[in-house]
């Protein structure tokens, strides 16, 4: 709002957009500019079974991937509790979470709780060297937020290959539009555990094919680059 009334904006999704415009933003002054990722470094394994052994995963397991701060917004606990329903269906099924945040020590303190051991809390990694490695080597990627913008590490997982189950809010709906995966309502958590037990029974490799190439296509840097620079000629 102490901005010049004049000035232009770029966001990454329709939600977004909505929310400036809420906020008094006239829409001629708003550009959807979606984020990028790198899809050279964000890519998929070679060898999924050696790289697994590298890291000291279990190579024949499913490996289910959360990449993220563990914040209100992304409901850690809504996660933990879905997984304790797909240990039940899946005897080789495992559960890493990358990265911290304020409800870090009481996710952890839950999951001893429930008393699975298939749940590993990796911490926070290193962006260029270890992060990569873990996308490469899962099997699918997991968001169960109630709100966000358009998350760089849904595009990471994309941009690696896995097939993504993710909430069913607007601004996650690049996953139906790139066709790689399933949008789920966490509300009722037996019904989420059912349906993604479902989609994990009746794996479609297509999925995996989508999510690679639609962040080769659309969300690659150098395409969102010429976005923002078509924009900025704009300016006058």
């Amino acid at each position: 709002k102490k901005l010049d009334p004049k000035s232009n904006f770029s966001c990454v999704s329709t939600t977004v957009k909505n929310e400036l415009i809420k906020l008094g933003v006239p829409v001629t002054q708003i550009e959807i500019i979606a984020n990028g990722v790198n899809t050279t470094h964000f890519c998929p394994a070679f060898d999924k079974k050696i790289l697994r052994k590298k890291l000291s995963l279990p190579e024949n397991a499913i490996i289910i991937l959360f990449v993220g701060r563990l914040t209100p917004a992304k409901q850690p606990r809504v996660l933990i509790e879905l997984f304790s329903l797909l240990e039940k269906e899946f005897c080789e099924v495992y559960l890493y979470i990358a990265g911290d945040g304020e409800l870090f020590d009481a996710v952890k303190k839950e999951t001893k709780k429930i008393g699975t051991k298939k749940i590993c809390f990796l911490g926070k990694l290193n962006y260029y060297d270890e992060i990569p490695s873990f996308y490469s080597c899962a099997d699918y990627y997991i968001i169960t937020s109630k709100y966000e913008g358009l998350p760089l590490t849904l595009l990471e997982a994309m941009s690696s290959g896995l097939p993504c189950i993710v909430s069913d809010i607007p601004n996650l709906e690049i996953v139906k539009e790139a066709d790689c995966g399933i949008q789920i309502n966490f509300e009722n958590i037996n019904e989420a555990a059912e349906r993604i037990s479902e989609y994990i029974v009746n794996k479609d490799q297509k999925d995996s094919e989508n999510a690679r190439k639609y962040a080769q296509c659309c969300l690659n840097w150098k395409f969102i680059a010429s976005k923002y620079y078509d924009s900025f000629l704009k300016i006058k």
